[in-house]
């Protein structure tokens, strides 16, 4: 108790009994509860922020004297194949589906992870980059569709590459190491050497093509990266003044192909997401403008699909499907399960302190069917009523339609 509150207390016990001072002390009391209540509950209540409630945060992790060094712990100890098992991301819910971000604050020492997937994520995307992933055909241009920089986010692709070196240098020292190599390209500077890969790597990034930035980060880190500035040449357009998708890395793509988006603003990118132009558009505008530098947040999201693939661009999304298009339940009987997978993405987003840019880092889990089904009975009704509770826009953008009868059906097998 205050000590204001302590004494307007003294002074009432000190007088004789009057009705007026009962309940003034009385209001004090219950006012002083109810702020006490409200301050324990609201520790709880900051981890499940949504786009609407959340602001950002006037704090920043990154060290006051080097603004490309995020302050962090090295895990001195860690042994990236080792007593690390991947994150299991399940932020379906039992009910009705709502349209919201969904977003809450991150630490950055949480930001970018190495898991025991590290070395396959990593050739996946090399492959896919690379236009030699077996999974497609060899006609098909994905680094077209996977690999973006415009001149105007040169400076922002540079800054970002010192952070995320530097980040790995820092956070997993058992992982990275400084060195220099006189046959390398780079022999009259720092390196970094991947202890994992047994690559190097130039440890910043002036005076290198930011395609070749980007090449180098997707061989360091697991999560793909859209970077997102401002651009004032072209204000005058629809969504103008929003921001745009200038540069990045999206190998590991959902259900539609990263190079249509590519410098598109932020509504055009988002735009056939059923309701977000009504329900979300205003709100996800004003946080970008909002967002601290070193501030950090995240977000999941959630669905399925009946195959192995990473880079999706024609399946997965209902979008793609002909207009009046009806999808059609896939048999139970027909659907490999052991082909089928429950698709998250681990997506944070920051802004970066010189450049202003905004980055989205996005990490894909594929998870096969059969080990959602072993996290037993309440993890199972929570998904079935979550495939259940998708409205009928919804439904047809997941391509619920087609899946979501055979998947309910799997699941429900562990209920009985």
């Amino acid at each position: 108790m205050n000590s204001t509150l302590a004494s307007t207390v003294q002074n009432a016990l000190n007088k004789p009994f009057d009705p007026t001072l009962v309940t003034v002390v009385a209001f004090i009391f219950a006012s002083f509860y109810l702020y006490t209540k409200s301050k324990v509950s609201s520790i709880g209540k900051n981890a499940n922020k949504t786009i609407t409630d959340a602001k950002p945060a006037k704090s920043s992790f990154y060290n006051k004297h080097n603004s490309t060094q995020l302050q962090i712990t090295p895990l001195t100890e860690f042994k990236w194949n080792e007593d690390n098992e991947p994150l299991k991301s399940m932020p379906f819910k039992n009910a009705p589906y709502k349209l919201t971000m969904g977003i809450r604050s991150l630490e950055a020492q949480d930001w970018l992870l190495i898991e025991p997937t590290y070395l396959s994520r990593l050739e996946h995307k090399r492959r896919i980059l690379n236009n030699c992933h077996p999974a497609y055909p060899k006609t098909r241009d994905l680094r077209s569709s996977t690999l973006f920089a415009s001149e105007e986010a040169r400076e922002a692709v540079v800054e970002f590459y010192d952070i995320v070196m530097d980040y790995c240098l820092r956070k997993y020292p058992t992982c990275f190491a400084t060195t220099t190599d006189s046959e390398s390209e780079y022999h009259n500077q720092t390196l970094i050497h991947n202890l994992i890969t047994n690559k190097k790597y130039p440890l910043k990034g002036n005076g290198i093509e930011p395609k070749v930035l980007e090449e180098y980060l997707s061989q360091n880190i697991e999560e793909d990266f859209i970077i997102l500035l401002k651009d004032p040449l072209r204000a005058h357009e629809e969504y103008g003044e929003e921001y745009w998708f200038k540069a990045g890395v999206f190998g590991f793509a959902a259900g539609f192909d990263p190079k249509e988006r590519f410098n598109k603003p932020l509504t055009s990118i988002h735009q056939l997401i059923p309701g977000y132009t009504t329900k979300l558009k205003t709100s996800m505008n004003r946080f970008f403008d909002r967002l601290s530098p070193g501030q950090f947040v995240t977000r999941s999201n959630w669905s399925m699909q009946t195959h192995k693939n990473f880079y999706v661009d024609d399946q997965n999304k209902g979008h793609n499907l002909p207009e009046g298009h009806e999808q059609k339940a896939i048999p139970y009987e027909s659907l490999n399960f052991d082909d089928v997978r429950y698709r998250s993405e681990r997506q944070v987003l920051t802004k970066l302190p010189k450049s202003g840019a905004v980055v989205f880092t996005i990490r894909t889990y594929l998870i096969p069917i059969e080990e959602i089904r072993n996290e037993g009975p309440e993890v199972c009704e929570r998904l079935i009523g979550a495939i259940k509770g998708f409205p009928d826009d919804i439904k047809q953008y997941k391509a619920a339609g087609e899946w979501g009868p055979a998947i309910i059906q799997y699941l429900s097998k562990k209920l009985d």
